[in-house]
């Protein structure tokens, strides 16, 4: 006890008062049980939207839907290494980090780490699960299938070939559903990647927009949980916006932004929009400075950034609902700062700062590695 609260003065010297006055009011929170009021793991409510509704009136999206975009061929050398990798997912074997594969297999809990084999307990609330403690491992081991990035290289793989992959695809989204409790266990624990697994949900759902795996109650299913896991982002995200303030807050910023864009039907829409397009245009002007560097002094995480306003900036034009001219020139001195990094030949950046191998949406095989690590 002693040890922690010598750490008190250093903790508020690099966090500044109003970060400082809200992690303690936070932490209050979360100990006494109050937080745990905001995130219901049961709930009657599911909204009012079918299938044929969101096919017709959703927002605009990259595409239209998977019959839409045009299909061509990939060389023998890159169709070989994205066959093999859907080989190897499909054995359940998964990309971790952007670097080598581990073997899940077909039945994985999506709670367990497989680099300890310590298993977090699915029904117990996210509040009261602790994502620290050594002996457990790493617990970006446990989110790292539940991001759902491994779903790109199958969607690409669809796209090339033709070889329809929606009832796998939509079969792994059900099983996280039906193992991932409302609000409990270790994936509820961190709002950036609720995000990105609703984003790569998204994607997935418009590009099998027509697909006949795409059923109704697959649909309803799939949607029920996207707009509880959004609204656990909202009551949330003052943590990453006030005690973080990183890629995370860009990221979910951008994920109520966006799910309010493209899912008009949910009665927060409006106000998720609203709300997220201001605090994506704060969190950009903040975080990205005005020669175009990123406050994370990381390239890997450079890259995460550009790859969200990329997000951001398309999928609003294509809307007709714009951001500043201040954010979109700030945000194009920050794409210039990268390519002025940028090795022309390889397309290699400098590996400088930290780097988890983040790479959220991934729709190239370069540097894919397929090998399995035991």
């Amino acid at each position: 006890m002693i040890g922690k609260l010598k750490t008190l003065p250093l903790l508020l010297q690099n966090m500044g008062w109003r970060a400082f006055r809200f992690r303690l009011g936070y932490e209050l929170q979360k100990r006494t049980g109050l937080l745990k009021r905001n995130f219901p793991v049961q709930t009657n409510f599911s909204p009012a939207v079918s299938l044929h509704q969101w096919q017709q009136q959703g927002g605009r999206f990259f595409f239209l839907s998977k019959e839409k975009l045009p299909r061509f061929p990939l060389n023998a050398k890159a169709l070989l290494t994205l066959e093999a990798e859907v080989h190897q997912i499909k054995r359940g074997n998964i990309l971790f980090f952007n670097a080598f594969a581990l073997p899940l297999g077909t039945t994985y809990n999506w709670t367990t780490n497989p680099d300890t084999g310590y298993q977090y307990n699915p029904a117990q609330h996210w509040t009261e699960i602790n994502d620290l403690d050594p002996a457990n491992g790493d617990i970006k081991y446990v989110w790292e299938k539940s991001r759902f990035t491994f779903l790109y290289p199958l969607i690409r793989y669809d796209l090339h070939t033709g070889h329809d992959q929606s009832a796998f695809v939509f079969g792994q989204i059900l099983d996280w559903i039906d193992k991932n409790p409302l609000n409990s266990g270790p994936n509820y624990v961190c709002s950036q990647e609720i995000s990105l697994r609703v984003l790569n949900w998204t994607f997935t759902l418009y590009y099998y927009k027509n697909a006949d795996a795409l059923t109704e109650e697959v649909f309803t299913k799939i949607i029920h949980s996207i707009y509880w896991q959004v609204k656990h982002v909202e009551h949330n995200i003052h943590f990453s916006r006030i005690s973080v303030r990183n890629n995370h807050a860009i990221t979910e910023c951008l994920c109520l932004y966006l799910i309010g864009l493209l899912y008009p039907f949910f009665p927060e829409s409006e106000r998720w929009k609203e709300q997220g397009r201001k605090w994506v245009e704060e969190e950009g002007l903040y975080q990205i400075y005005p020669d175009g560097s990123y406050l994370q002094f990381s390239m890997n995480y450079h890259r995460v950034v550009i790859q969200l306003f990329t997000w951001a900036f398309y999928l609003s034009d294509r809307n007709n609902d714009y951001f500043s001219d201040a954010l979109s020139e700030r945000v194009r001195k920050s794409l210039q700062f990268l390519y002025q990094h940028q090795d022309l030949v390889t397309g290699h950046l400098p590996n400088y700062g930290a780097n988890d191998g983040a790479l959220f949406f991934r729709l190239n095989s370069q540097n894919t590695a397929i090998f399995v690590r035991n």
